[in-house]
């Protein structure tokens, strides 16, 4: 490459000392010179090209294919770098054609400026290695270390990843199980609804809500049907959809069905008494007085506060006193309430007497009892004072049953119904059996007692031959069952005596 530049100058250097020759000369000249410097550059960088190629080709055979193809790649930068400086010199001869009619120092000078500009055009073909014939041998051995190290970071990395595909191998397996799973357990589940359906169970226990309106549809007026939608709200904690689930039945059960009305309503009483607040319980009691009759909501209500106090009394010692106290007071106002309310109905102080006797308050009841028969017409005073001697024997003390049945016994003596009551309360409740002074034996006392003028105070009985022949069957029938042989005989006999009385008498 020099050669050319030396060759150039040389041929400018003539020029300049023909000055006096023919211009044309000096063209042919120039043309001559810059196509042979143009030949002798293209002979050179072929023999430089071969001689780098047969170098490299040498070091090859210890180094890796990427040396390989770095020093191809930079044998093929100079190439067009010196397809680059043929233009230039094509160009420089067409402007030493155009200036042919300038003086010869114009001419020398233009082409010292195209060398100069050829010369730098060369010097910044920087391809990154010598031009000359000695190339550098590349370095074996680093590259080696560093193809190496390639080699095992490239086996490490080959290493996690296959670690990495076992775990999301394993990973997407297990998943796919439990699709699979899934979808098999949803399979099963569809089979045995259809199942269910087919052969009637799913009617039997519905589970879902599509379930409970298949049945609304068929029984619209079926209170158990709509109690039983409401549970399963509830069962889900959602209050809100029971109290709308007993709203539609209102709404869409006919106004003939008033009980199965009442028990909707009942379910939704003990949804607020034991959800709700004081407010909307007092809300929906005067809303259920206004569609059924008030008094059996209010017996309804206060039959729910005395579960409720004796589940609070049964209740283990974790719960708290005024908790207890509170249900209790509760209870109380509401049944006091109800009295108040319903001053006439003896079913409503019949229930107040369960509630205080069944809580051990038999002072109270006693003294409701005066209180009832002062509120109460003259004709329900003989039921009221027996079902209170009734709920003395079963809730109360016997001994106190004994004595208001006994008075109010004396008092109606004709009323066999009295005495049969009497009777089986005795045989019930009366007290150990197997003693004479149990219940067996007090009340065949009291069967000789009615029976005998003898054991009476009055020496006739009352008593006409209808009722005392049914009095006989009765005697007879309980020592049947609860005596012998002996005590029916004994029965037999009294019923003679009685006739042979009744034959002399009259």
């Amino acid at each position: 490459y020099f050669e050319n530049d030396e060759d150039s100058d040389s041929s400018d250097d003539e020029g300049e000392e023909d000055e006096d020759t023919d211009m044309v000369s000096v063209n042919d000249d120039d043309d001559s010179s810059s196509s042979s410097s143009s030949s002798d550059y293209d002979d050179e960088e072929m023999k430089d090209a071969t001689n780098v190629k047969g170098s490299v080709s040498n070091h090859n055979d210890s180094s890796d294919d990427e040396d390989e193809k770095k020093v191809n790649s930079d044998i093929r930068k100079p190439t067009k770098q010196g397809m680059k400086v043929e233009k230039s010199a094509a160009s420089k001869d067409g402007d030493s054609d155009d200036d042919s009619d300038s003086d010869s120092s114009g001419s020398s000078s233009d082409d010292d400026d195209n060398d100069e500009n050829g010369s730098d055009q060369v010097m910044d073909t920087n391809v990154g290695f010598d031009w000359g014939t000695d190339v550098p041998k590349p370095q074996t051995s680093t590259k080696k270390k560093s193809s190496d190290d390639d080699s095992s970071s490239s086996s490490d990395s080959d290493s996690d990843s296959d670690d990495d595909d076992d775990k999301g191998a394993t990973n997407n397996t297990h998943k796919a199980r439990k699709k699979k799973a899934s979808q098999l357990s949803q399979e099963r589940t569809i089979r045995q609804r259809e199942a269910a359906l087919a052969d009637g169970t799913a009617d039997e226990n519905p589970e879902t809500s599509d379930d409970f309106e298949r049945l609304l549809a068929h029984s619209p007026n079926s209170s158990q049907i709509w109690i039983r939608y409401m549970a399963y709200h509830l069962s889900l904690a959602d209050i809100e959809g029971a109290r709308t689930v007993a709203n539609r039945a209102f709404e869409r059960m006919e106004f003939r069905q008033e009980k199965e009305k009442l028990n909707v309503w009942t379910a939704l009483l003990t949804l607020e008494l034991k959800y709700g607040s004081a407010d909307s319980l007092k809300e929906v009691i005067e809303r259920a007085s206004k569609q059924n009759n008030p008094k059996q909501v209010h017996l309804r209500v206060c039959e729910m506060m005395e579960r409720e106090v004796d589940a609070a009394a049964n209740s283990t010692a974790s719960s708290s006193t005024s908790s207890k106290s509170d249900v209790i007071r509760r209870a109380d106002e509401m049944f006091t309430k109800t009295t108040l309310k319903f001053k006439s109905k003896k079913t409503v102080w019949l229930a107040h007497f369960k509630y205080l006797l069944n809580n051990d308050r038999h002072e109270e009841a006693h003294a409701l009892l005066k209180r009832s028969l002062k509120s109460l017409p003259l004709y329900k005073h003989i039921f009221t004072v027996s079902k209170f001697g009734q709920m003395e024997f079963e809730f109360g003390s016997p001994e106190r049953g004994r004595t208001i049945l006994d008075a109010l016994l004396a008092r109606h003596p004709k009323r066999l119904d009295l005495l049969f009551v009497y009777v089986d309360k005795e045989i019930k409740f009366g007290g150990d059996s197997t003693k004479s002074s149990g219940g067996i034996g007090l009340a065949r006392a009291l069967f000789k007692r009615v029976i005998n003028p003898s054991f009476k105070s009055s020496s006739k009985s009352t008593m006409s031959d209808k009722q005392m022949k049914s009095l006989f069957k009765k005697w007879y029938r309980f020592e049947e069952e609860h005596g012998n042989n002996d005590s029916c005989e004994l029965v037999k006999a009294e019923a003679k005596a009685y006739v042979e009385r009744t034959t002399s008498a009259s």
